[in-house]
């Protein structure tokens, strides 16, 4: 063999080298997105059986929302909400694969309450940071809604029905912390109101600061 031949046979195998990692890499990352929308998808099926069984959302916890903490309950907390009154069981729901975010198997979904510092499964029962890879609707959700969609100045905090438009997001991977999808994915799954899934690339939405604005504006991480 020539030593035109053997960098040739060498260049052939490391174009075939990359090909296999490239194809292996994008088929972890559309796994993971799979795997997300999936996730999303039965959160949608819980906030449905909430609405409908339980009562209108928003539904707050005591020392959520109080003097002091965030005002507006929603987002990581109400997705939280379908773990702790035991809709949605499995804490796996509530993580996306590809986030790099770990509820501990439930411990740090807690009981009740805002998100709040602490240890696995903290004394205050309180969902901890990072237990929660989505951003959802918030307590303040119609009314920025009808403000910043609608142009309506007399609203005030309604509670969210299930004949909200169909086309308005519900849900969405959180822009806390990593990208959800990182550099092979760029993009976010995003839910609506109907039940479907949509992933939206880079190029529509600013992943790092989208969620609470355009069109995202009524969800909260």
């Amino acid at each position: 063999m020539t030593l035109a031949e053997v960098v040739i046979t060498a260049a052939v195998l490391a174009v075939i080298l990359l090909v296999l990692v490239w194809a292996v890499t994008w088929g972890r990352a559309e796994a993971c997105r799979r795997r997300c929308q999936n996730n999303l998808i039965q959160l949608a099926k819980g906030m449905e059986t909430y609405l409908n069984h339980w009562y209108p959302w928003p539904g707050g916890r005591a020392g959520c929302g109080g003097v002091g903490e965030k005002a507006d309950f929603g987002g990581a907390e109400w997705l939280a909400m379908l773990y702790w009154v035991r809709i949605l069981p499995d804490p796996g729901c509530f993580i996306c694969p590809s986030s790099g975010d770990t509820n501990w198997n439930g411990q740090w979904l807690g009981e009740h309450g805002c998100a709040g510092p602490g240890f696995v499964g903290g004394p205050d029962g309180k969902l901890q940071p990072g237990a929660v890879s989505y951003a959802a609707l918030g307590s303040t959700s119609v009314a920025v809604y009808e403000r910043g969609k609608l142009g309506r100045t007399d609203v005030q905090v309604y509670a969210i029905r299930l004949d909200f438009p169909p086309n308005e997001p519900m849900a969405c991977d959180d822009t806390e912390g990593a990208v959800n999808h990182g550099s092979a994915g760029r993009g976010m799954n995003v839910l609506f109101f109907d039940g479907h899934v949509e992933f939206w690339p880079h190029t529509k939405v600013d992943l790092e600061h989208g969620v609470g604005t355009g069109d995202l504006l009524i969800l909260r991480n």
